[in-house]
C-alpha cells in the first residue's frame, strides 16, 4: 500500500478500508490510533505536488484525532491543482473541526468538487472566486444560509448542490448567476423554512423535511422532484395544493409522507407532462386514509405512464374489509366518468385489504385502457441477496387477508391483456411460521 501511495501519487484516499485495517483487531481506540498514525505517515511523506483527489474519511477516530492532525494533513495535501476534496470528520467530535476558508482558497482555480461531512465551514465574501467548482456537498456542516450564499456568490460553474442536516440554514437562496446548476438537494435541514430558486436551468429538486415554502423564478424549468415528508405532516396535501404552481412541467415526481391530516382532494389543475408518479405512505398513521381519493391525482396527470404506490403499515389487529364489503361489487365506489388513456404500469406495495385501496385498484383497472402491467405486493418485499423481508405472524395474517380480497374483488376484473402479478407471503419464510 505504501509503495502505491508514493510521494507524488495524484489520488489520496485514506480510510480504514483502503488502508487495509482489520476492523476487528484491537480496541476501538487502538484501531483509531492505527488509522490516524497511518494517514499521518502517508500524508507527511507525500510531497503535496500533483495531488488531484483527496478523500479523507476519519469518522471512526473521534477519540484520537485532533484539530492539529487535520490542519497538518489538509495543508500538506490541498494545493493549487487539486480537483476533488472529500473529507469526512468524526460526527460526534466536539467542538467540530473548523475548516479554514483560506485553506481552500489556494485551490480555487482548480477545485471542481467539495464534499464535507461533520465540520464547521464559514465562507465569507472574501473567499475568492472558485471558477471551476461544479459540485458542493455539505452534510452535518455548521454553516448559515448567509455563509452558504457567500460561497455561491463566488462560484460560476456550479452544477450540483447538496445540503443535508445543516441545521443552521433557515433560508436557502439560489442566485441567478448559477447558469449551469441543474440539481439541488436539501435534506433534513430542520430549521429550513424557505427555498428560493433563481438559477435559470435547475431541472431537479430533491427535498426531505417538513413542508417548506418554495419559490422558483421560472416554474416551467423544473422536471424532476422528490419530496420526502419528515419532521412534519402533510407532504401529500402540500403537493396537492402548492406543487402545480411551483412546477407545472414535471416529468417525474416522488412523494412520501409520514402523516396526513386530509385525504387527497381534487387538484386545482393538471400536470400535463407528468409521466412517472411514486407516492409512499410511511409509518402507521394511515389506517383511516382514503386511498381512493388518490384518483384525483391520477385524473390530474393525463400523460401518466407509471404509478407506484407504497401503502402505510397497518397497526390494526382486526381486518374490517370483509365486514364492510358485501360479496356484491356494487358496494365499491366508482367514478364512471374517469378514464386514463396513457397509464401502462401500476405497482402497489404493502397492499392490504383496506376497502379504499381495493376501490382505487378497481377504478384503475376499469379506467386505464392502456394498462399493461399490474403488480400487487402484500409482503414487505425483499432484503439483500433476494431474501424475504421479515414478517411477524400478524403481518402474515393481514397479507393473506389482502390476497383473499384481491381474489374476491380484483382478479376477475383484470383484462387478459394485462400482466397481473400478486406477491403472497412466502410459504417457506412466512407461512411455515404461522
Amino acid at each position: 500500500m505504501l509503495l502505491v501511495l508514493r510521494r507524488c501519487f495524484p489520488n489520496l484516499t485514506c480510510s480504514k478500508e483502503t488502508l487495509g485495517l482489520n476492523v476487528s483487531e484491537g480496541t476501538s481506540y487502538e484501531r483509531a490510533k492505527k488509522l490516524v498514525d497511518r494517514i499521518d505517515h502517508i500524508i507527511q511523506n507525500h510531497s503535496g505536488i500533483g495531488v488531484k483527489t483527496l478523500k479523507l474519511h476519519v469518522c471512526p477516530c473521534h477519540n484520537v484525532i485532533t484539530a492539529s492532525h487535520l490542519n497538518i494533513w489538509l495543508q500538506a495535501a490541498v494545493k493549487s491543482g487539486i480537483v476533488d476534496i472529500a473529507v469526512g470528520f468524526p460526527l460526534d467530535h466536539r467542538p467540530k473541526f473548523n475548516l479554514s476558508c483560506s485553506l481552500l482558497s489556494c485551490a480555487r482555480n482548480s477545485l471542481q468538487s467539495i464534499s464535507l461531512f461533520s465540520c464547521t465551514f464559514r465562507p465569507t465574501l472574501g473567499i475568492g472566486c472558485f471558477k471551476s467548482l461544479k459540485s458542493v456537498c455539505l452534510i452535518f456542516v455548521q454553516i448559515t444560509g448567509e455563509e452558504l450564499g457567500c460561497l455561491l456568490s463566488n462560484t460560476i460553474s456550479l452544477e450540483e448542490l447538496e445540503v443535508s442536516d445543516c441545521d443552521e440554514i433557515t433560508f436557502l437562496s439560489i442566485p441567478s448567476h448559477l447558469q449551469h446548476l441543474s440539481i439541488l438537494k436539501a435534506f433534513m435541514c430542520k430549521r429550513l423554512h424557505m427555498i428560493q430558486i433563481y438559477a435559470p436551468r435547475l431541472n431537479a429538486l430533491f427535498f426531505s423535511g417538513a413542508p417548506v415554502e418554495i419559490f422558483i423564478n421560472d416554474p416551467l424549468q423544473l422536471k424532476y422532484m422528490i419530496m420526502h415528508g419528515v419532521f412534519g405532516p402533510g407532504m401529500i396535501q402540500h403537493a396537492r395544493t402548492k406543487l402545480l404552481s411551483i412546477a407545472p412541467n414535471l416529468r417525474s415526481l416522488i412523494l412520501s409522507s409520514s402523516k396526513e391530516a386530509f385525504n387527497a382532494a381534487t387538484l386545482p389543475g393538471k400536470f400535463l407532462h407528468l409521466r412517472h408518479l411514486n407516492i409512499q405512505f410511511c409509518g402507521i398513521a394511515f389506517e383511516s386514509y382514503d386511498y381512493f381519493s388518490l384518483v384525483s391525482f391520477l385524473e390530474a396527470c393525463p400523460a401518466l405512464e407509471t404509478f407506484l404506490l407504497a401503502c402505510g403499515y397497518s397497526n390494526e389487529r382486526q381486518d374490517t374489509t370483509l365486514k364492510d364489503f358485501n360479496a356484491d361489487s356494487s358496494h365499491i365506489r366508482r367514478i364512471p366518468e374517469f378514464c386514463h388513456a396513457n397509464l401502462k404500469k401500476v405497482s402497489i406495495s404493502r397492499f392490504c385489504s383496506a376497502k379504499s385501496l381495493i376501490e382505487l385498484t378497481c377504478q384503475i383497472i376499469e379506467s386505464a385502457s392502456s394498462l399493461r402491467s399490474l403488480v400487487l405486493d402484500s409482503t414487505r418485499g425483499f432484503g439483500p441477496g433476494g431474501t424475504c423481508e421479515y414478517m411477524n405472524k400478524e403481518d402474515v395474517i393481514k397479507a393473506l387477508s389482502a390476497v383473499e380480497a384481491v381474489k374476491r374483488y380484483i382478479e376477475g376484473k383484470v383484462p387478459s391483456s394485462v400482466k397481473f402479478k400478486v406477491w403472497e407471503p412466502c410459504r417457506h419464510c412466512h407461512i411455515s411460521k404461522l
